[in-house]
């Protein structure tokens, strides 16, 4: 007795999101005929999990557990897999690259007060005063240009909301926005922090000792609010990186 043939040239796109990492990805396209142990070596390079220690749950659309995925020899499709499931990866390394990340999101974030924000050695107020008095004198702080005030792009930013995806104007990296406001230890304005789906970014949202959000190192970046733009822009598959 056979069991019911599978549609060989059939794809879906599953969301992806895992017990550790804070980042969920949307749309993924798999082959219903692809192995359980190949989706998990595409986990890997999105993630950074290791298969050997990875679990995965298949879930509906609503987020109710319909199975676990773990025979890597079986095809995607004869677990039931259709549009919109989720693929929930648990990853059970205790040397995972991931590990700390969800206790460090669970943080209560700190408030300064004003006392103890002016006695940092570098704040907006201080690097405000500093360029007010290098304009006044006839030169510029750094590549800053005079036009530029603690209220540039600030307009821009206003319409930018945390949450939401975007794409770079530049080199087309996409993304979800995790911070918006001012970062004065990369100059005057307002700026807008992103946690990019690559590690194509320069931090993990800390510049300078200051955390601005949290994610892994080289998954974040800093960019003017005119610099990307935001729109439903899907997580990209790996063959259109």
């Amino acid at each position: 007795m056979f069991a019911e043939p599978l549609a060989y040239d059939s794809t879906v796109k599953l969301t992806l999101t895992h017990n550790i990492s804070t980042c969920k990805m949307i749309d993924i396209r798999f082959d219903l005929m692809q192995t359980i142990g190949s989706i998990k070596e595409s986990i890997e390079k999105r993630y950074g999990s290791d298969p050997k220690f990875m679990q995965l749950q298949l879930k509906d659309k609503q987020g109710n557990f319909i199975t676990y995925m773990n025979d890597d020899v079986k095809f995607l499709g004869t677990y039931g897999a259709k549009d919109g499931y989720e693929v929930h990866i648990i990853d059970n390394n205790p040397n995972s690259v991931l590990n700390g990340l969800e206790d460090v999101n669970k943080v209560q974030k700190y408030t300064i007060s004003d006392e103890d924000y002016d006695k940092l050695p570098v704040n907006m107020r201080k690097f405000k005063q500093q360029f007010l008095q290098q304009q006044a004198a006839g030169g510029n702080l750094g590549q800053n240009k005079p036009e530029i005030d603690d209220n540039y792009q600030e307009a821009e930013a206003l319409q930018i909301a945390i949450g939401s995806r975007c794409q770079l104007n530049q080199g087309e990296r996409r993304g979800t926005v995790r911070y918006v406001g001012q970062v004065p230890q990369m100059g005057l304005g307002y700026f807008v922090g992103i946690e990019l789906d690559e590690p194509t970014g320069t931090n993990n949202g800390n510049i300078q000792g200051f955390q601005y959000f949290q994610c892994p190192q080289k998954f974040g970046i800093f960019v003017r609010p005119n610099e990307l733009t935001v729109g439903d822009y899907p997580v990209l598959d790996l063959d259109e990186i």
